[in-house]
């Protein structure tokens, strides 16, 4: 092999290198950042649960998640402070939980999550 051919194929390898490491290194970057095309770029931090209900009994529109909660970019226990969503695995259910008043929810994964002031998102 003549030297340029060798030179051509380590650029071509580098380049393909290159980019496999950019689209990795995004991979987790865009789960973060949001929960889905369709939804708003606010939801940025929040659970996945198995169950979601109203909390009838709170007058603060409460929700609880409960079953194998999974935090993304959110505490696994105690407070939650500023916005939140809580969702079920499959996406079928999902809210947003923000507290004018500090706090906004508590953790205890992965048995439960408990957001205040929520709505459907």
């Amino acid at each position: 092999m003549r030297k340029s051919a060798t030179t051509r194929r380590a650029r071509a390898l580098t380049v393909v290198a290159a980019m496999a490491t950019a689209l990795v290194g995004m991979a987790p970057v865009s789960a973060v950042a949001g929960d889905g095309p369709d939804d708003g770029h606010h939801h940025k931090r929040g659970y996945v649960c198995d169950r979601l209900e109203w909390d009838h009994r709170d007058h603060h529109h409460a929700a609880v998640g409960s079953g194998r909660c999974h935090a993304m970019n959110a505490p696994r226990r105690g407070d939650i402070r500023g916005p939140f969503t809580i969702k079920t695995r499959h996406g079928h259910h999902k809210v947003l939980c923000v507290s004018r008043h500090g706090d906004s929810g508590y953790a205890n994964t992965p048995r439960w999550v408990r957001g205040k002031d929520c709505r459907r998102a």
